[in-house]
């Protein structure tokens, strides 16, 4: 989903000789220099958020002119898009990658939810920025940003939609609406994650996944799977996640 990685090499293959360095080379230095950009744009819209935050300023942080900024990205608009492709097409490509590994569908859901949290333990620090571009899309007049936001929703609740198909299909679940769970466990997710963010990560944010698989896995789970993970589920719901301390 990057847009435009190699903006400008047009050029560069029209007079291509052979006294210059192979195209696919100076593509392949263009792209790092991108990514350099996008990630020094993750450092300053962290710090001032999008609005705040000035073009210069990242070049700055990038070691590079103004100038260069511009041969990469026309807008500010255009690159906090590219931060956000960058975080989703890794995230994505995680995901797809963990519901292909395992064929027992239970293991797929767990490798799933854990490739969720290593993606949003690794974003904690920029969790503003998550928000904001949230914000951003439902305000900009750009339709880019929404429709990235859809298209990755749109393929995560397929991904869901699957293993849940197959855990109704082994009968460990009841008979549900498949796409109207998947759907909903994306709220729930990202529900999580803002939780965990307002509450200054001072739980645990895996322990707090686990607990919700609980909930849900309870009122799904057929009564001979509910059985046989009766002790587990029955602990786990009691224990909680918050710890004994923010209880008390």
């Amino acid at each position: 989903m990057n847009r435009n990685p190699t903006k400008g090499v047009g050029s560069v293959h029209q007079h291509h000789d052979h006294g210059m360095k192979p195209a696919r080379d100076t593509t392949d230095v263009r792209t790092a220099k991108r990514d350099a950009l996008i990630r020094a744009a993750v450092t300053v819209f962290s710090q001032k958020g999008f609005h705040a935050a000035k073009m210069q300023e990242i070049a700055d942080a990038a070691g590079v002119g103004k100038g260069t900024m511009y041969e990469y990205f026309d807008t500010k608009d255009e690159l906090f898009l590219a931060v956000y492709d960058a975080w989703m097409d890794a995230y994505e490509a995680a995901m797809e990658e963990a519901g292909s590994r395992s064929k027992d569908p239970v293991s797929t859901a767990d490798a799933l939810i854990d490739t969720t949290i290593e993606f949003y333990e690794e974003h904690a620090l920029h969790a503003p920025l998550l928000l904001e571009f949230w914000a951003h899309a439902l305000r900009s007049n750009d339709p880019h940003f929404l429709e990235r936001i859809r298209d990755m929703k749109k393929r995560m609740a397929l991904l869901g939609a699957r293993v849940t198909k197959s855990m109704v299909s082994l009968k460990a679940f009841r008979k549900v609406d498949v796409e109207s769970f998947a759907r909903l466990e994306l709220g729930i997710s990202d529900g999580i994650f803002l939780q965990w963010v307002l509450d200054g990560q001072q739980y645990s944010l895996r322990d707090a996944y686990k607990f919700r698989q609980s909930v849900i896995g309870s009122g799904l789970m057929q009564t001979a799977l509910r059985k046989l993970m009766e002790s587990k589920t029955k602990k786990r719901l009691e224990k909680g996640f918050l710890g004994t301390a923010s209880k008390e």
